[in-house]
């Protein structure tokens, strides 16, 4: 017998990434790693278990697993019922002129400083900007209105949900735009509307929940300049110049970034360091996965998956770090002619510049902004430039950069363990401080002179915590930390203190 059921209701929007989502599918393109989802017309594509996986994820963080269960379905050995809401798949909508990019993450061994064994691979996404539609069906037994799925649409509305991979690294933001909302009763008096007419449209202002009480989190704005050339490097070389910044796509123009998944790295590697040294933590593992592997920060910055264990030890860490922009925009066109200009047969760069300078919107001065910079690398028996070791990088020298953001899950965090909160935002505040206080460059180069940047401001917003009473009152946190206050800083240093001596 089919499930009865007395209405349904029917919620079409729009997605919009707000920033690069990777959503991982079979096939594409076979140079790499980790590629798209693509549907069977070879399009790019959401596909709606993607989709219900994270919606249902969400709405389990406040909702007990019964209550889930009955709406999203579930299955218990013989007992179980299939879900009441369908979500459809979602074709990718790429605005003009915008394709999709290749990003390559790297693992650094904490011994040498150099790329780890067998920890490099290339992830494509779909850049900032793109957007898919999201259609929601929902089955009820009852006329009862369905507030659960209300408090779904803001979150959306609110992007307090992301969906895909990396989405702590940068990845997965969206923003949903809702464009209509049926009801449809299914009783004789309502037929003919329902065939006719859809059913009863209702407005999205009308439906909102008045009260919306977001997850529990800590958000910080870093506002920073860079005091030496910052950049990190794209995986393509040019041709006039051999090594270039990376750029990503936003909303049609090209702009340089640094991507979240290199900030968070930095910022965790530091986090290690403070935890080893306070905590006298030798020797460093040879293998990778091991050497990252610490009480706290993977907690914080999360932990990767084993594969050859049954039990599960990986974690998704409660801090994310968004993508960083620069706020110089370019044409991608013209982004295009750089790459490709020819080399000058003097190796003066001369029209190279010219294609600068048109890049950057007619600038006389382009090379003021972005300069080529040569460097060598000085053989040890001659005293001259060894052979095959000359190399070229363009660096952003005069280049302004959006702020940092970071975002700490504090649910996500206390699932961990409620005694891992406090001593986890001591260890990211003294990440920060020494951040701020220029120990810790990010991006390319850091070892020949770049990375450096000065932090003007960070900028706090904190949900209300227990045993942190009056953190939720900073707005403003100075880059020794000193305006915390008293009482803040003891609760904080205590619990550090106490954290050091457990481990």
């Amino acid at each position: 017998m089919a499930r009865k059921i007395q209405s349904r209701w029917k919620i079409s929007g729009t997605l919009t990434a707000e920033t690069p989502i990777h959503i991982g599918g079979m096939g594409g393109d076979a140079d790499t790693d980790l590629a798209l989802a693509i549907n069977g017309r070879g399009n790019y594509y959401i596909p709606g278990t993607s989709l219900a996986g994270t919606l249902r994820g969400w709405m389990g963080r406040s909702l007990a697993e019964p209550d889930v269960n009955k709406l999203w379905g579930f299955q218990d050995k013989n007992n179980g019922h299939a879900s009441f809401i369908t979500i459809e798949d979602a074709p990718v909508t790429l605005p003009h002129g915008m394709t999709i990019e290749i990003r390559e993450g790297v693992g650094i061994d904490r011994h040498t400083g150099a790329a780890a064994d067998k920890i490099k691979y290339s992830r494509a996404i779909l850049p900032k900007g793109v957007t898919f539609p999201l259609n929601i069906t929902l089955d009820r037994q009852t006329d009862q209105s369905p507030e659960e799925l209300w408090r779904l649409l803001l979150a959306l509305e609110q992007g307090d949900i992301r969906i895909g991979a990396a989405k702590t690294r940068g990845l997965g933001q969206v923003k949903l735009e809702i464009s209509s909302i049926y009801e449809q009763k299914f009783n004789a008096e309502n037929v003919f509307d329902v065939l006719l007419n859809g059913g009863n449209r209702h407005q999205w202002k009308a439906l909102k929940p008045q009260q919306y009480i977001p997850p529990q989190k800590l958000a910080l704005n870093i506002t920073w300049k860079p005091k030496d050339p910052v950049m990190v490097k794209a995986e393509g070389d040019g041709i006039a110049v051999d090594i270039l910044p990376l750029v990503s796509q936003v909303t049609g123009k090209i702009h340089f970034v640094i991507p979240g998944s290199s900030i968070k790295g930095v910022l965790r590697a530091h986090a290690e360091r403070i935890v080893r040294t306070v905590c006298n933590i030798s020797p460093t593992p040879d293998k990778f996965l091991e050497q990252v592997k610490l009480a706290l920060v993977n907690e914080l910055f999360g932990s990767a998956e084993k594969s050859n264990t049954r039990q599960s030890e990986g974690k998704i860490g409660a801090l994310s770090v968004d993508d960083c922009y620069a706020t110089l925009e370019m044409a991608p066109d013209h982004w295009a002619k750089v790459e490709n200009a020819p080399k000058d047969q003097n190796e003066t760069f001369a029209h190279f510049k010219q294609t600068l300078a048109t890049t950057l919107k007619g600038t006389r001065q382009p090379f003021q902004t972005l300069q080529p910079a040569m460097h060598v690398a000085v053989d040890r028996w001659t005293g001259g430039a060894a052979d095959g070791m000359l190399y070229s990088v363009l660096e952003p020298i005069g280049v302004e950069w959006h702020p940092i953001n970071i975002h700490v899950d504090l649910e996500r965090l206390k699932k961990y363990g409620e005694d891992k909160v406090q001593p986890a935002i001591a260890l990211l505040l003294l990440v920060l401080r020494d951040f701020a206080d220029r120990k810790i460059p990010i991006g390319y180069g850091t070892n020949r002179g770049m990375g450096t940047v000065e932090v003007t401001a960070m900028q706090m917003n904190c949900s209300l915590l227990n045993g942190l009473e009056g953190i939720e009152d900073i707005e403003t946190i100075a880059t020794d930390l000193s305006n915390l206050g008293e009482a803040l800083l003891n609760t904080l240093t205590q619990a550090w203190i106490n954290w050091i001596e457990c481990h």
